[in-house]
């Protein structure tokens, strides 16, 4: 018989609900936790929060990178923005550089400009007077002349005396020196020639407004001192200085008169020789570098007083050195001071010359009516009447009022009639046109042929003396002279840079700033779109 187990608490009906209660609840939880949603969920809770992820050192440079291109491209976008209008809307940067090349004291200049380092030839063509005995004589009816030469002197100058002024400009002497170069000369200095005696021919010049008396006086003293109104001297001699019985008698008449005596001995070119004692007055660039080494004063004044109008009278014009650039850049008519005539010589463009070393320069000449007294603007120079005949200037108002007068070389065209006082003149302008040629970037002398003539007029409308045989008012050529310039080497060098070297530089100056402008401009735009 089947006994019924003992009742026991343990396994009574309601534990045994419980006990499949739960384990249907184990189970269903173990059905959930099989996706494991149940320990995400726990680990979530479990979990701290979470931070802020932090960003990889390889973004952080890249950014850092990214931001110091951006600051370098806006100064390099201000810095080209900077040059481009330097460069491309202004002359500072020329301007700036030319500032270095004034004539100031401790300029670039400066020293090139106090003793040139070129060194003008001075040739000296003579008019050697070959029939004076036949003509006095009366057998031959014009005097005859040969042209000889030249004689070249190599010249040194030197501006001494220097004094530097407040206002921009600088006071000065002239000292120069000459030594013979037989190399360039046809014939030396020792060469016999026969010439007007300009001491005779100016005494009696000086005393034709004086009373009779002292007219037919002086007349005879002369005369037993000298039969003829010529002399026979050497080439030196008669350039640099000699002593005859003419000058020795005017030495005495002035110290009996009690006057200074004008000279103890007599040279044509006798002034150019030392130290001249005229003080030039310049301008330096410091101020106004357009006008750098134009004259502005002589001995201290800025107008002289020999001719009828301001216009002419005011000192003004070129050294011979520098002309405005602007002027000769745009091919404009430049002026040129001479001061031993006391006026300004108009220099008209001719033509462009390119010289060795590549620069063109520009080719000046001397005004063709420059000597035309017969033109208004030219008037100022006629001071008595009649006026010298066109091609003549006369330079006696602004010295001694001495007879000697001026002209181009072999009367080059001058007035017809100053080619039929005497025989042996044939005017060329290729031989004897004055030329000047002018670089136009710095304005400076490039290479000169400044030819000028000297003359002497007979001036005797009483027929005293031995000079009764040459009509009154009789210009007889004496001399012309051709001042030969070119550049040195150093200078040649410098104007060269100026005119290539610096227009490279420029032009490479601008096409940097406009391609920086430009790649600044686009990087920066793409940045802000982004």
């Amino acid at each position: 018989m089947n006994k019924e187990p003992p009742y026991s608490p343990k396994y009574s009906p309601v534990n045994m609900r419980n006990e499949r209660i739960g384990s249907t609840a184990e189970a269903k939880s173990k059905n959930v936790d099989d996706d494991g949603y149940v320990s995400k969920m726990k680990l979530f809770l479990n979990s701290p929060l979470p931070l802020a992820k932090k960003p990889s050192k390889s973004k952080t440079t890249s950014k850092s990178c990214r931001y110091t291109c951006t600051i370098l491209f806006v100064i390099g976008f201000f810095l080209s923005l900077f040059l481009t209008i330097f460069v491309w809307f202004t002359d500072m940067y020329s301007g700036e550089l030319f500032k270095k090349l004034t004539i100031q004291n401790g300029s670039f200049l400066y020293e090139p400009w106090r003793e040139p380092p070129v060194k003008p030839l001075m040739c000296i063509n003579l008019f050697n007077y070959t029939n004076v005995n036949q003509f006095l004589s009366g057998v031959d009816q014009k005097l005859k002349v040969k042209e000889v030469g030249p004689y070249c002197y190599r010249e040194t100058l030197y501006r001494v005396n220097v004094t530097d002024h407040k206002n921009g400009s600088q006071t000065f002497n002239e000292m120069k020196v000459q030594e013979f170069e037989y190399a360039s000369s046809n014939g030396t200095d020792s060469d016999i020639i026969i010439v007007p005696d300009i001491p005779y021919i100016s005494a009696i010049a000086l005393t034709k407004d004086e009373n009779f008396l002292i007219r037919s006086g002086l007349s005879s003293l002369l005369s037993s001192v000298s039969e003829v109104p010529f002399v026979t001297v050497t080439v030196h001699d008669f350039c640099f200085g000699y002593q005859d019985a003419v000058i020795n008698t005017l030495g005495t008449l002035a110290k009996l008169a009690n006057k200074p005596v004008p000279f103890d001995k007599f040279g044509l070119l006798i002034k150019r020789a030392g130290v001249n004692p005229d003080r030039l007055t310049v301008l330096n660039g410091d101020n106004d570098l357009l006008h750098m080494g134009q004259v502005i004063q002589l001995n201290g004044k800025n107008m002289l007083h020999p001719w009828n109008t301001d216009v002419c009278n005011s000192v003004g014009g070129s050294d011979g050195m520098f002309f405005p650039r602007g002027d000769v850049q745009q091919s404009l008519p430049v002026l040129f001071f001479h001061k031993d005539s006391c006026r300004k010589l108009k220099l008209v463009f001719d033509s462009k010359e390119k010289m060795d070393n590549g620069v063109v320069g520009h080719r000046y000449v001397l005004d063709h009516d420059v000597f035309n007294n017969s033109i208004p603007e030219n008037m100022c120079y006629c001071t008595h009447q009649p006026c010298m005949p066109d091609g003549i200037f006369d330079m006696g108002p602004c010295s001694t009022n001495s007879p000697v007068v001026v002209s181009r070389a072999h009367f080059l065209y001058g007035d017809p009639s100053l080619l039929n006082a005497v025989e042996g003149l044939n005017p060329d302008p290729i031989k004897h046109e004055l030329i000047w040629t002018i670089d136009p970037v710095l304005g400076i002398t490039m290479k000169t042929e400044m030819r000028i003539q000297l003359n002497i007029q007979v001036r005797n409308p009483n027929n005293y003396g031995s000079l009764n045989k040459i009509s009154d008012n009789t210009i007889l050529p004496v001399t012309w002279l051709n001042f030969r310039t070119e550049t040195s080497p150093k200078l040649s060098s410098l104007l060269f840079h100026l005119t290539f070297t610096l227009q490279w530089l420029q032009m490479f100056l601008m096409c940097l700033s406009l391609v920086g402008l430009l790649g600044t401009t686009y990087y920066l735009m793409r940045t802000c779109v982004k």
